[in-house]
């Protein structure tokens, strides 16, 4: 490595791209992670494979992130802010859209691991080689760092396959037919970075005819049993001290899944909003996915084995048909905002640090606490322009879907109590 130019190499050679240029090839690549973002949480709800909603969560935060980083610089290469959200190319937008429609699992990893993301990966390398080392500098960092992320992704959607595969849970239905049609929407668009020489033919819509729906109900591996709206414990009994109550702890936060698909379904479903509103989503989505993971790496290291327990999804499935508005008021403010009272999210804490003195929970309980203090604010940020109302109103709303939601939980609980009954009353029969 030299030391002119900073180490920068081949400072002398002409680069393939021209400011206008090198911002439509960018817009490209925004796009393409700004679709996936809100594509993905359109699918995590629908999708089964517990690790494969985890891995969703977590892509979609870095697709976010790497969409805001590509906006910033498209921005400062000459392109007005408003014309930054446009959509580059209508092939590219029918890629979307089809893959939007995936049906199940395998179609999903299929499509994006396999086919959409090797593609990004093959454009960026290809962009940081060809672009002039030192006026486009900025674009090589903006991608490098991308493409350690979609390097892991696709690394991490492979192996996913082949699990799959060898768990014989691989179906094969549908995924080679669209996988065909993306390649052939990639082609047609002359590639991710429009470089190469166009497909003359035009791929015709397969799947997205209709207008995509989310479920009615979120869905889980079937091994993991019934969806349940009232929260189920381990079916355990402890001798020790708090520790129901430890456990319990692990419990919630690894259900938290259910308030994730929530926010997928508000970052879905609420349009117009600014930019930053939906990168803050993604970031909202992507930390309850993360509290989900706290809870299951808790429950596993002490060996009790969560997926054999009926999962509670109350939070997407309660809520689901109110507008996204009420959702996210309804989480941000009358859930997160609440946990901001003692004993609250400190309370969590301190019980997990100085009475059952648990190190690993109590990390995940800090971290926890932390990430809520953020949702909190994301609330009080959002919701007033979500209402177009101030905040004392927002907090009214909150308090009565508090009271709907907690209604519907107890219902749900008694319905399952009288079965019980039923069952044993004819059991004793």
């Amino acid at each position: 490595m030299g030391i002119t130019f900073t180490g920068i190499a081949n400072p002398h050679s002409i680069g393939a791209f021209g400011v206008d240029a090198n911002a439509k090839i960018l817009q490209r690549y925004r796009f393409i992670h700004e679709r996936l973002m809100f594509i993905s949480a359109a699918q995590l709800p629908a999708r089964h494979n517990w690790d494969v909603k985890t891995a969703m969560g977590r892509h979609i935060y870095e697709d976010a992130e790497a969409a805001d980083q590509l906006r910033t610089r498209v921005s400062h290469l000459r392109t007005p802010l408003a014309n930054v959200g446009q959509e580059p190319d209508p092939t590219l937008t029918l890629l979307m859209d089809e893959i939007l429609h995936a049906r199940t699992d395998s179609e999903w990893l299929a499509g994006v691991y396999t086919v959409i993301k090797p593609a990004l990966i093959e454009a960026y390398r290809s962009h940081i080689q060809r672009t002039q080392q030192i006026v486009d500098q900025p674009t090589i960092r903006i991608l490098r760092s991308i493409l350690l992320d979609l390097e892991e992704q696709v690394l991490w959607g492979e192996a996913a396959i082949a699990h799959l595969k060898n768990a014989g849970e691989w179906e094969e239905a549908g995924t080679e037919e669209l996988c065909t049609l993306i390649k052939r929407c990639i082609l047609a668009a002359g590639g991710m970075s429009n470089e190469m020489k166009r497909s003359s033919e035009i791929p015709e819509r397969i799947r997205s005819f209709q207008v995509y729906q989310l479920p009615k109900k979120s869905q889980r591996e079937a091994r993991m049993g019934e969806t349940t709206l009232y929260r189920t414990s381990m079916g355990m009994k402890f001798e020790k001290p708090n520790e129901d109550r430890l456990v319990g702890m692990m419990r919630v936060r690894q259900e938290e899944m259910t308030a994730a698909e929530l926010i997928a379904a508000v970052l879905w479903s609420q349009k117009g909003m600014p930019w930053a509103f939906y990168r803050d989503l993604a970031r909202h989505l992507w930390d309850e996915v993360r509290h989900a993971l706290f809870g299951q790496a808790a429950l596993e290291a002490e060996g009790l084995n969560w997926r054999s327990r009926p999962q509670y999804t109350s939070d997407y499935d309660i809520n689901i048909e109110k507008i996204p508005s009420a959702q996210y008021a309804w989480l941000s403010i009358g859930i997160e905002e609440g946990a901001m009272k003692r004993p609250g999210k400190v309370g969590e804490f301190e019980f997990c640090r100085d009475q059952v003195k648990h190190p690993l929970m109590t990390q995940f309980q800090d971290y926890d606490w932390a990430d809520e203090v953020v949702h909190a604010s994301f609330g009080r940020t959002w919701t007033p322009e979500l209402f177009g109302e101030e905040l004392g109103f927002i907090r009214e709303v909150a308090k009565h879907e508090l009271d709907h939601f907690f209604s519907e939980v107890r219902k749900a609980e008694e319905i399952a109590a009288a079965e019980d009954e039923t069952e044993d009353s004819t059991m004793r029969y």
